[in-house]
């Protein structure tokens, strides 16, 4: 009987240091997120872009994508990156969405602009540029050497017609 008390009160205790532990967790997430810098950019493609890839300028890592989302037109996507702490970017400044190497992981690179005032958190860049698609970059060379073997044929049989 003693024994089934202590195992009622220890799974009793687990449970409300559980919903401690996770109260504590939960309050912390929130004051962190409303204590970051975000900025916010427009695309038209985001693909291989994931939740949690770096943000970096001059190719350090200084903060990571946070939410993506359709924009209210639904045929973009709004992307928000999230800092630590504020960040001292020119307003004029524009992203863009980069890949390491051929065929490595994507992120987002800021190129600063000149001007004098920086972006205030939750601000929109005005010039974001989408990601490069390897396929799609392929699919326009393979287009491209069609067209040229194309033109060389038809230039061949012409020359060919001319000769008695």
């Amino acid at each position: 009987m003693q024994g089934n008390k202590e195992i009622a009160v220890g799974i009793f205790m687990t449970i409300v240091l559980v919903m401690l532990l996770t109260f504590v967790h939960n309050r912390s997430v929130h004051e962190q997120a409303g204590n970051r810098f975000t900025l916010n950019a427009t695309f038209t493609k985001a693909d291989g872009l994931m939740s949690g890839s770096e943000v970096r300028l001059a190719g350090i890592k200084v903060g990571q994508i946070g939410q993506q989302s359709l924009a209210a037109n639904g045929y973009q996507v709004v992307v928000q990156m999230v800092f630590d702490r504020p960040m001292d970017i020119p307003v004029d400044s524009s992203v863009r969405i980069e890949t390491d190497g051929i065929m490595g992981t994507k992120h987002i690179e800021i190129l600063p602009g000149g001007e004098e005032d920086n972006m205030q958190s939750g601000e929109m860049f005005g010039y974001a540029q989408d990601a490069l698609i390897l396929g799609e970059l392929l699919d326009k060379v393979n287009a491209f050497m069609r067209e040229k073997k194309q033109t060389a044929a038809n230039k061949s049989a012409r020359q060919q017609e001319a000769i008695p």
